[in-house]
């Protein structure tokens, strides 16, 4: 499991401990009040005084159950300011052991922060016109100055190195058959020009030193574009 889904789990195994312990501490509290109640009636005592010696049980029963009815309502709220405080995808979150219940909250809190998280972009798009720190147009202190020297920005890639963390479990999947895919076409395009034979009649290995060689300019030919064309062509369209 990820630190994401570690984390996430936890919050879920807190929250059933919680609710558990605060179920047992109440109906334990109701039972040992029942048994008092009898006990002290047939005991003699009178009504008064067992409403008397009730009263604090009965209240601190009451502020239990008023608290985790708060701490339900309060739920949704606090998982996504757990989901919102890390970086995450849905694909990551599959495989937790969580009941139906808990997957239907966890669900709606992700789709709850993707969205707002999309009207956020939405709205800084809109508004990215007004900002003072977008384009200076018709501005005379935007002019560019011609005596400026140039910074080389390979002199500062250290400094930002880290800010974009780690890849997510998908991005890492997508760069990794981005970078396969690459090396695949690379090695067909290589196979490509050294079996070219334009390249083999001009002595050349590579498509950039063919052209550089004016092979093109040499070997013009008129319509050669349009055959090309016409050789690509669906033959059912004929």
């Amino acid at each position: 499991m990820t630190d994401v889904n570690v984390l996430i789990q936890q919050f879920f195994v807190h929250e059933r401990s919680r609710k558990r312990r605060s179920l047992v501490v109440l109906w334990s509290t109701v039972v040992l009040v029942d048994v008092f109640a009898v006990g002290a009636y047939f005991g003699g005592m009178g009504v008064e005084q067992i409403a008397a010696f009730l009263a604090v049980p009965v209240l601190a029963s009451f502020a239990l159950l008023w608290r985790s009815m708060n701490r339900e309502k309060s739920f949704q709220t606090r998982l996504a300011h757990v989901l919102d405080a890390v970086e995450f995808g849905w694909e990551e979150l599959h495989g937790l052991d969580l009941n139906a219940e808990e997957a239907e909250r966890l669900h709606e809190a992700f789709t709850a922060i993707a969205a707002g998280r999309s009207a956020t972009n939405e709205t800084e798009l809109q508004t990215r016109g007004g900002d003072e720190k977008g384009p200076a147009f018709d501005r005379k202190d935007a002019i560019i100055d011609p005596n400026r020297g140039r910074v080389d920005p390979n002199l500062h890639e250290d400094e930002y190195l880290g800010l974009e963390g780690e890849l997510r479990v998908s991005e890492r999947l997508v760069e990794e058959a981005n970078q396969q895919y690459a090396e695949h076409a690379q090695r067909q395009w290589e196979v490509a020009e050294a079996r070219d034979l334009d390249n083999i009649e001009a002595g050349v290995k590579r498509l950039g030193d063919l052209v550089a060689s004016g092979w093109f300019e040499q070997n013009a030919k008129d319509g050669a574009l349009s055959e090309l064309m016409e050789s690509h062509e669906d033959p059912g369209s004929e």
